[in-house]
């Protein structure tokens, strides 16, 4: 079998919301079977734990998900995981070490070139979600309501009709006003640059960027597998790039997310045997929590 078209030195992703109605979760398993990585960073929300209380809402490509991010921990990823508020229980696990996996509220991340970006979901910095239980119910609302839009969208299929998407719509609308409100980036951007950092890695507010403020701070936001389906990559030479799956497969064909993933290529080998030493940057967690 070839080795993987994509590879990077690090990949950035998150706000998967594994178990939830709206998860693109074919489509995170397809882009999981095409790349390889040496620092895999899951910024948050990867498992929808607000919404998978119910039974049969977790599914088989779900689990086949999390088998993917383990496969790659156990073939020599770094992987690193910072929870959200819809995984906040996983908390818990601050500082906790499971082979090659780490948990953290939060940790800094240095690329090839020098740039120190300190990687956090994001949602302690988010006045709306502060309110635990309107959170909750916002969360619930949107699940309630992609349910809804599937339906509609099966009978006009079934009438031969064009499908809408209002769910994604109403969601986008609210991120975009809660980000406006509480200036969510600038916010983020001040706790990394105040604490002797380059920039920040986010996710949370499904807007997927990656933007230069005027004094040179970076600001980097993963985006999501709910409406977007992105996530950041880092390049060998230390170049950021933020990848739109509906663009990538374009390119490279879309892989069957039913195959298993394939075996470690010859560049995943190299960075088995020389993890850690390979840049001379490993990351590490910062001392402040998110």
């Amino acid at each position: 079998m070839p080795d993987p078209i994509l590879a990077y030195r690090s990949l950035f992703v998150s706000d998967v919301h594994l178990g939830s109605a709206g998860c693109m979760v074919e489509e995170f398993q397809a882009f999981l079977n095409s790349v390889e990585c040496e620092y895999l960073y899951l910024v948050g929300d990867v498992v929808d734990l607000w919404v998978t209380m119910k039974a049969g809402k977790w599914r088989q490509e779900h689990t086949n998900a999390v088998r993917s991010i383990l496969s790659k921990s156990q073939e020599g990823t770094l992987v690193f995981f910072t929870p959200g508020n819809h995984d906040a229980f996983l908390r818990r696990l601050n500082g906790s070490e499971f082979g090659n996996i780490r948990v953290a509220h939060s940790f800094v991340h240095t690329t090839v070139d020098g740039k120190r970006l300190m990687v956090v979901h994001g949602d302690l910095f988010d006045k709306s979600v502060r309110f635990v239980p309107l959170a909750w119910l916002a969360a619930w609302f949107y699940e309630g309501l992609t349910v809804l839009n599937g339906l509609w969208n099966a009978r006009r299929k079934e009438a031969g009709q064009e499908q809408t998407d209002f769910s994604s719509s109403a969601k986008r609308r609210l991120k975009k006003y809660v980000s406006r409100k509480s200036d969510y980036e600038g916010v983020l951007l001040s706790q990394a640059l105040d604490g002797g950092l380059d920039g920040v890695v986010c996710g949370h507010i499904h807007r997927p960027a990656i933007t230069l403020d005027e004094d040179g701070g970076l600001y980097v936001n993963t985006g999501d597998w709910v409406e977007h389906g992105t996530a950041v990559v880092e390049h060998f030479d230390g170049r950021l790039e933020l990848l739109l799956w509906k663009d990538l497969k374009n390119q490279i064909g879309d892989p069957d997310p039913e195959i298993e993933p394939r075996p470690p290529s010859k560049r995943r080998r190299l960075f088995r045997a020389r993890r850690g030493g390979l840049f001379g940057c490993v990351p590490r967690p910062t001392k402040r929590s998110a």
